[in-house]
């Protein structure tokens, strides 16, 4: 499972809405010991929603491989593809120290590079951790012809 999501670039972090349909947004991420590192904007919708209820459900998608039994067959063709699904509630990090701190973890995924920030910006992220409570795993197609 470790594999698939360090393989992925963006996540899709899934909320509920007010009328009980999913509301769904792509977000970079960070996975630290058993806890996902979000960050975003510190308002939006996005937040109004976690604001009357904190579950989330994150999922990580390994880009999928057009694979086919036959290539004259439309219903065997399929994606091969990974994907692990987690589990858990938001909570927000507001201490300035522990923002820098996993702004570190964060950035360190997409970069090599070492980042100064200042306290404007540390104040206007909005920093998510996501503890881990329930991560599934799923394969998806067969190994069959790869159509290149």
């Amino acid at each position: 499972m470790q594999a698939i999501i360090d393989s992925c670039s963006i996540c899709f972090v899934g909320m509920v809405d007010g009328d009980n349909c999913p509301y769904v947004i792509p977000m970079n991420f960070a996975f630290y010991g058993q806890s996902i590192i979000l960050h975003s904007a510190p308002f939006g919708h996005h937040l109004d929603l976690i604001a009357k209820n904190n579950r989330v459900s994150v999922t990580f998608c390994s880009e999928g491989k057009l694979v086919y039994q036959h290539q004259d067959v439309a219903c065997s063709y399929r994606m091969d593809s990974r994907s692990v699904i987690c589990k858990g509630a938001v909570a927000f990090v507001e201490d300035i120290a522990r923002k820098e701190e996993l702004l570190h973890v964060f950035m360190k995924k997409y970069t090599d590079r070492s980042f100064q920030y200042s306290l404007p910006a540390l104040r206007n992220v909005k920093i998510w951790i996501i503890e881990v409570e329930e991560m599934t795993a799923r394969a998806f197609g067969q190994k069959h012809s790869v159509n290149k």
